[in-house]
């Protein structure tokens, strides 16, 4: 077995944003209470004044993991060069091998998102925090429809007027 650990490293970089901005992506997508969305140096964040079902956060990882999955086979087993060269070829190697990188992927963000419910923050709160601190970061920040009515019934304020009253 040898690896080619510049061109792994590569592709690992590309499973973790795949898999990332998969989640949340379908996050951004058919959230009623989605207030507004960042898109900066650190990924993408999102926010929402309730917390999401848990039928949807479910949906939302087994999505994110069929696509990584279906990205870690293509490009241990069917990309040339591959990065490893001499996984096992047999049906249950591959499962395994791919296997394994989802589920790493995935404790990993089912550990951060009950890490996130173990303190909750929803409602006002829970925008003024992300919005302050994506602001500081320096990402875009992308207000939808229920965000600026939200904005402009809480505060008075359009998306601009907020962004400078946070900052």
């Amino acid at each position: 077995m040898s690896i080619h650990p510049l061109q792994l490293a590569v592709i690992v970089a590309c499973w973790l944003v795949t898999y990332h901005l998969t989640y949340r992506l379908l996050s951004v997508a058919g959230d009623p209470s989605l207030v507004f969305w960042t898109l900066g140096p650190f990924g993408v964040a999102t926010v929402s004044l309730r917390e999401p079902k848990a039928w949807r956060v479910m949906a939302q990882l087994l999505f994110a993991a069929t696509i990584l999955a279906t990205l870690c086979y293509a490009t241990l087993y069917i990309a040339t060069p591959p990065p490893i060269d001499g996984l096992g070829q047999t049906p249950l190697d591959r499962l395994v091998v791919v296997a394994a990188p989802v589920a790493a992927f995935t404790l990993a963000q089912l550990f951060s998102i009950l890490r996130e419910r173990r303190s909750p923050l929803w409602g006002e709160a829970r925008v003024l925090a992300i919005a302050q601190r994506s602001a500081a970061m320096g990402a875009r920040i992308f207000f939808t429809r229920a965000g600026r009515d939200f904005l402009h019934e809480r505060f008075g304020a359009t998306p601009s007027e907020f962004l400078a009253m946070v900052r």
